[in-house]
């Protein structure tokens, strides 16, 4: 491990693949990518699959909390109306935490990165999700508009 000195005149070093360590500690997130896979509309639900992901690409293999934001458009310059009939809904693999209802949650992979959710929706408003990973950067997936 390479060690450097911030600013602050704190010991930083450089852990495995390029992770930044400070005393020891971890202070750089893995978690710095994502894919989004959005299922097929069937009887008004979409299953939405997130994979998290590493720099160089592979799934993650611990426990990760991650920011879902329910979009208008892809460009995030708005946000969802109403957040479909139902919204989003966990599935089989993580935990989902509904923060404002159906536009803003909280959720935790499975320890291999997994995310499984559903979209529900009778109606037909825009919607994309969101996913805003620990670095800040946000991943955005196709539409979740129903017909």
């Amino acid at each position: 491990m390479g060690v450097t000195t911030s600013i602050h005149g704190r010991r930083l070093g450089l852990g495995d693949k390029g992770q930044l360590v400070a005393k020891g500690i971890d202070i750089s997130r893995p978690c710095v990518d994502a894919s989004i896979t959005v299922g097929a509309e069937a009887s008004d639900a979409r299953a939405i699959t997130i994979q998290l992901k590493d720099a160089d690409g592979n799934d993650i293999n611990y426990v990760e909390t991650v920011e879902i934001i329910m979009f208008l458009n892809a460009a995030r310059t708005a946000f969802v109306v109403t957040g479909g009939s139902t919204g989003i809904a966990i599935g089989t693999d993580g935990a989902l935490l509904a923060v404002v209802a159906k536009k803003y949650f909280l959720a935790t992979s499975e320890a291999d990165g997994d995310i499984d959710l559903t979209w529900t929706d009778t109606g037909t408003e825009a919607a994309y999700l969101g996913l805003r990973l620990p670095n800040g950067r946000i991943v955005m997936s196709s539409a979740l508009t129903n017909a």
